[in-house]
């Protein structure tokens, strides 16, 4: 408060403010001290500026993975380019549930955003499972081109209407490769009686039956503790999994298979982006493409850096399948499933994508 006499009590003789101090003045100078500061902290008298819009968005992994690295990325591209006027909070570690369901999360729309692997996708777009067919893309690069051609193009729409969304990118969390704690697998017949777990995926339970396992569906969250109490004796979670939750620690031997390079969706629900002005909305879709660009360099980074790491004090045994065919030759029965599901059209243009 300024130290100033207010105005009518100088003391000065026969100035005006010699008058009586009157309940108008003080109206008045209330007034205008109001007005001084709506100017102040609105910019313009008796308007604010609207509060900021916030993004919840999940992740079933540690902050710090590979697979959140996209919603972190997304985090600062849009707080940044909106100038703060959309606010992104990221929940990782499987906070709001598996992606399962933070997938119907966002259907719901009561969750604003996850990557998601397409398979929980594919629960209600078969046609997604294009994207999980085992031993068919050559790696992860070979799947992203896949999908970012005009076969992504085509299911986006079905994806947007079935779960209330925007499909903004396709990232990946890399391949995966079969491990357990029982035995090394090196032939088909050793992964006969294994339970593995799986993810609610019908082509990945499909796959595990016709190499002679037993898939048991678990929760990413729950996989630390079923691999230690027996629940399952392996799964074929991707490298970044095995080092970011320590699942080398519960078990002994893995089989470089590369048998799926996982897609992923960054998935935005629709009633989230109702709530933006146009200019913030295009800003979020912008935003998205550098973010799953950044999810899959840091997965395919960490993939090399695991395997070195499992080798020289993962405790792990790193084996090589003996014939590659003979795993992909057991999978007849998982194509013409697909087949009959999805399309044979669609599957056919999978297998000729190079």
């Amino acid at each position: 408060m300024s130290n100033k006499p207010i105005k009518g009590q100088s003391g000065k003789k026969g100035a005006p403010s010699d008058r009586a101090f009157t309940r108008r003045d003080t109206l008045k100078s209330g007034l205008a001290a109001g007005a001084s500061v709506a100017f102040g902290v609105f910019g313009i008298i008796g308007k604010a500026s609207a509060a900021p819009v916030t993004m919840r968005f999940g992740s079933d992994s540690p902050i710090g993975a590979p697979h959140t690295k996209s919603a972190v990325v997304l985090k600062e591209l849009v707080e940044s380019r909106t100038s703060g006027r959309v606010l992104v909070t990221i929940f990782p570690d499987s906070q709001l549930g598996s992606n399962l369901t933070m997938t119907n999360a966002v259907k719901a729309g009561t969750l604003d955003g996850v990557v998601t692997d397409a398979s929980h996708v594919s629960a209600a777009v078969g046609e997604m499972d294009v994207f999980n067919l085992p031993f068919l893309y050559k790696d992860t690069d070979h799947v992203l081109r896949f999908a970012n051609g005009p076969v992504g193009a085509r299911l986006k729409p079905k994806v947007d209407e079935a779960y209330g969304c925007e499909l903004l990118g396709f990232a990946s969390d890399g391949s995966r490769n079969l491990w357990n704690g029982k035995r090394p697998i090196r032939t088909p017949a050793d992964i006969t009686g294994l339970k593995f777990g799986v993810q609610a995926s019908k082509i990945q339970r499909d796959t595990i039956l016709a190499f002679g396992g037993i898939p048991t569906v678990v929760g990413f969250k729950d996989l630390y503790t079923a691999l230690q109490t027996g629940l399952v004796d392996g799964s074929d979670k991707t490298m970044a999994d095995i080092l970011q939750v320590k699942l080398y620690q519960v078990t002994k031997y893995l089989t470089l298979t590369n048998h799926y390079s996982i897609v992923s969706t960054l998935i935005v629900s629709r009633k989230f982006m109702d709530k933006l002005e146009p200019k913030d909305r295009e800003i979020v879709r912008e935003a998205a493409k550098p973010a799953v660009q950044a999810q899959v360099d840091e997965v395919l980074k960490s993939e090399k850096d695991t395997i070195a790491f499992l080798k020289d004090k993962g405790g792990m045994q790193i084996i090589a399948m003996e014939n590659p065919k003979a795993f992909s030759d057991k999978l007849d029965s998982v194509y013409k499933e697909a087949s009959a599901r999805i399309g044979a059209d669609l599957v056919n243009e999978a297998r000729n994508f190079s």
